[in-house]
């Protein structure tokens, strides 16, 4: 049997489920995400969870998303706008330093 006829069997037999979809409270796609990644132990799953279940439901999803950052893709991504920035500040360091001298001497000419 495959993953989606467990959730099948599963699903039908806690009727309250169908409830929370017909009050669009969540969807079916939702519920077997849930089931699939926490399986049946999920809070969602239990007929009594309340607001505060949810809330601590939604808590552990932020927490797992915060651990599956990867802090070496974050120090790449900041280290390369840092050498952007770096090559930015060179360009328009040199634009200022020529602007300055054509505006010291405005009416000197050109020597060839």
């Amino acid at each position: 049997m495959d993953k989606m006829e467990q959730f099948k069997k599963f699903a039908s037999s806690k009727p309250f489920l169908k409830k929370k979809v017909d009050n669009k409270e969540v969807t079916w796609q939702e519920l077997y995400e849930k089931y699939d990644i926490y399986g049946e132990e999920d809070p969602i799953f239990k007929e009594d969870s309340s607001s505060s279940k949810q809330e601590s439901n939604s808590f552990s999803s932020f927490m797992d998303m915060i651990n599956n950052i990867d802090i070496d893709k974050i120090t790449e991504g900041l280290n390369g706008m840092k050498k952007v920035l770096s090559i930015l500040s060179e360009i328009t360091q040199k634009d200022d330093v020529n602007t300055k001298r054509k505006m010291h001497q405005p009416y000197e000419r050109d020597v060839d």
